[in-house]
């Protein structure tokens, strides 16, 4: 843990500053106050400022001492909780767990859940980049049979420098190839695609991320339109569909021709009768 000394006009205001400053919780929050502000004897020899003395943890053990809390409100009953440090990735292992199967859950679904939870709390760390969880070395076993299929194919990157782009993964096992990956610092790695298309390429460290992103567009582009091929779109005819067999033809020039439609003869209009001329009216006398 590291020490610093805060001074202020009161203790309230010191610690309130602090872990506003720190983000400390208040179950991390350790302290020691070394002088409190004072008026004096007749306002001679006042001192005007407090001084505290605070124990900041280390990012480890905050995760730790959080991760421990938090599987003790959910009634996990386990040992102790080992904390290891490499770079800026946090590696946590449960052990002694008394319910392994409720801790790791269905195929590790409650392990990642777990494990997400504990990475959004601690994201505004900057000394952290990324916590994995284990219990009782579920991860390690898991992660060495799913690794096995491919370390040959990666262990050629090496001899031959040839990016390899993967098939199409979930993120947990997407997470398994960026962890082994990142303890080998002749090799790199890259996420392209989207949703369940995102594929992880493997490229040497030596190669620009802009070569090995236009060769696997290439590459991906070729394999979909292979995978894909254009068939021509029949042409759309106007009026009825003809049968053009032998036989339709046949039956055509047997079937009785159709009567013309005669025109009828038009009725002659009745001549109007012409209109009398109106009497002249006889004038009164």
């Amino acid at each position: 843990m590291n020490t610093i000394d805060k001074s202020g006009v009161s203790v309230e205001e010191i610690i309130r500053d602090f872990r506003n400053e720190h983000s400390i919780r208040d179950h991390e929050l350790k302290y020691e106050i070394l002088k409190k502000p004072s008026r004096g004897f007749f306002g001679l020899f006042a001192n005007k400022l407090a001084l505290v003395r605070f124990q900041l943890p280390e990012s480890s053990d905050r995760v730790r001492l959080f991760t421990e809390t938090l599987l003790g409100k959910m009634g996990i009953s386990f040992s102790n909780i080992k904390a290891k440090m490499e770079g800026k990735t946090l590696y946590l292992s449960i052990e002694g767990v008394v319910e392994t199967g409720f801790v790791i859950g269905k195929n590790g679904s409650m392990l990642e859940t777990i494990q997400y939870l504990v990475n959004r709390v601690f994201e505004g760390d900057r000394k952290l980049e990324r916590i994995y969880l284990d219990a009782d070395g579920y991860r390690e076993r898991r992660e060495s049979q799913f690794l096995n299929k491919f370390l040959p194919q990666i262990n050629k990157i090496k001899i031959h420098g040839k990016a390899l782009t993967l098939d199409p993964m979930s993120p947990g096992e997407r997470r398994i190839i960026h962890r082994h990956v990142e303890r080998d610092k002749g090799l790199r790695t890259l996420t392209i695609g989207e949703g369940e298309q995102k594929r992880i390429v493997i490229f040497s460290s030596k190669q620009k991320e802009s070569e090995v992103l236009q060769q696997s567009k290439q590459e991906n582009g070729s394999a979909v339109k292979a995978s894909r091929p254009t068939k021509p779109r029949p042409r759309k005819e106007n009026g009825p569909k003809l049968d053009s067999t032998p036989e339709a033809k046949e039956a055509e020039s047997k079937a009785p021709a159709k009567p013309e439609r005669q025109n009828r003869p038009q009725r002659p209009r009745k001549p109007r009768p012409p209109r009398t001329p109106k009497a002249p009216e006889k004038a009164e006398k």
